[in-house]
């Protein structure tokens, strides 16, 4: 005799369910929708602290490139780009070559040995940016008159110190952003 257990779920069970995680959604698309608004506001002002029109806090890519500039940093954003283009280059190719190799087959395996150099790649993409991003902490830190702790703040809890720097009394010292 086997051992077995019905679940039954009532009709209102599942309404209240889908009243739950609705309105779990709904809490968590009003919290971002805020934190989204706060984080352009504070862009925004952190802009105009540096001399910049606000406007450009809200161009994608074109905002980091600003925001590099603002930091003295304007040569690190093109080896950004530059390395980015160069990784989904490889990424393109090793993913075609893995199509190509696997359309031969009645049943394609997801071998990890052909994908070494997508792998590696990436590895070294993330630890290059890893390292720019803690660079940029320091130098934005710097540029609005703050120490090594901000940078710290800045580089784990980036959205937190961004609204701090907006919103606060901080101010941009160009020759601060601008010397090594």
């Amino acid at each position: 005799m086997e051992n077995s257990t019905q679940i039954l779920i009532s009709t209102n069970d599942a309404v209240g369910a889908g009243a739950v995680v609705g309105s779990v959604f709904t809490f968590m698309a009003i919290f971002m929708l805020a934190y989204c608004v706060l984080t352009i506001i504070a862009s925004w002002k952190i802009f105009q602290k540096a001399g910049e029109p606000g406007w450009k806090a809200i161009i994608p890519i074109y905002n980091l490139y600003i925001m590099y500039k603002i930091v003295g940093m304007k040569a690190w954003f093109w080896c950004m780009l530059a390395a980015g283009v160069v990784l989904g280059i490889i990424m393109s190719a090793d993913g075609s070559a893995y199509l190509m190799y696997s359309s031969n087959s009645q049943v394609a395996a997801f071998d990890w040995s052909s994908h070494m150099l997508t792998l590696a790649s990436l590895i070294i993409y993330a630890l290059f940016a890893l390292g720019v991003d803690i660079y940029y902490s320091v130098r934005t830190s710097k540029a609005f008159g703050h120490g090594a702790g901000y940078a710290v703040g800045l580089f784990f809890l980036q959205p937190i110190f961004w609204m701090i720097l907006g919103f606060g009394k901080s101010k941009y010292n160009k020759k601060a952003a601008l010397s090594k």
